[in-house]
This record gives C-alpha cells, sequence and structure tokens, in this order.
C-alpha cells in the first residue's frame, strides 16, 4: 500500500473510527489520540493489510487500543468532574429537515438521542463497543464476530443482552 492509497483509507474510515473511539472512551481527546494511534499501527503494518478486512482491522486495533487506555485510567486520579454531557452533545447531529419539523419535535427528538447516547454510556465497554457495531456502524453479525474473535452466536446473545439493558436503563432514566 503507496501513501496515497493509505491517505484514501484514513480519509475514508477517520470518521467511524473516531466515533468509535469516542463513544468507548467519552473523552474526546483521547478518542482523537487512539484514532491517531490505530492509523499509525495501520501504516506500520501496511504491508500486511487486505482491502477486504482492513475495516475490521482498524476496529480491532481501535478497541485494544482503548481498552487499554480503559485499563490505564483505573489507575489515575481524575481531577475534574465527568464530561460525560460534552461527550453526547457531540455525537448528536442535527435533525434532518423531512418537512420541517416543529420546535417541539427538534426538541423531543435530541433529548431521546441525549438518553440513548447516555445509555450507551452506561453499559460495560466490551458490550458497549459491539453495540455500536451493531446498530451504529449498522455491522453484520458476522463482521463483528471477526473484530472480536468470538463465534457469532455469542455475538447476537451479547447485542441482545446489551438491548435489554440498554432498555432497563431508558427506564430507569424516564422515572427520574
Amino acid at each position: 500500500m503507496n501513501e496515497d492509497e493509505f491517505l484514501e483509507l484514513v480519509r475514508k474510515y477517520q470518521d467511524r473510527i473516531y466515533r468509535h473511539a469516542l463513544y468507548l472512551l467519552k473523552d474526546a481527546e483521547d478518542a482523537k489520540d487512539m484514532t491517531q494511534e490505530t492509523f499509525i499501527k495501520a501504516w506500520q503494518h501496511r504491508a500486511k493489510l487486505r482491502q477486504k478486512t482492513i475495516h475490521s482491522w482498524l476496529l480491532k486495533c481501535l478497541r485494544n487500543l482503548c481498552f487499554n487506555q480503559l485499563k490505564r485510567r483505573k489507575f489515575q486520579v481524575h481531577l475534574s468532574g465527568d464530561d460525560e454531557g460534552d461527550m453526547f452533545g457531540m455525537l448528536l447531529k442535527t435533525h434532518e429537515n423531512k418537512s420541517s419539523p416543529s420546535p417541539e419535535e427538534i426538541t423531543i427528538s435530541q433529548e431521546t438521542k441525549q438518553l440513548v447516547h447516555r445509555a450507551i454510556g452506561e453499559l460495560p465497554p466490551s458490550m458497549r463497543s459491539i453495540v455500536i457495531m451493531r446498530e451504529l456502524e449498522e455491522m453484520s453479525y458476522k463482521e463483528i464476530a471477526a473484530v472480536v474473535k468470538q463465534p457469532e452466536n455469542s455475538v447476537k446473545s451479547t447485542v441482545f443482552r446489551a438491548r435489554k439493558k440498554l432498555r432497563e436503563i431508558m427506564n430507569n432514566f424516564m422515572e427520574i
């Protein structure tokens, strides 16, 4: 893979990889760092990368880097409060104009998105990652299984349990 091909690869996958890292880490700066680290590793291994599996390889590399970062965080003292609200604000996209929704509809849609993103953030990192791949990245169970190196049925089971847990979390949010 030459430099131009690699730059095209970065352009194609950079946003997806960053969003995935942001969901896992809940910190914009760490997500940028892990995205950059992922592409540095991809550059170092460019001779071994295959076009057919590059997306899976990038996600697997990112997951490993993010999980290592989360482990390191456990041993660090956090001096500031949780910036979770800021992360979800960045993740929310503006409402798409289908037929000029009312301000009330826009507000309800934004609040619902915030709750869903917040609920996803409550999931354990490994479960969160699989849900992101399935629900947000719209990857097939087979593709996810290749990334996480688990049987396809295990991935399906994890998605099922994650959806159940998300419903519970959402119900708890609605009760508050």
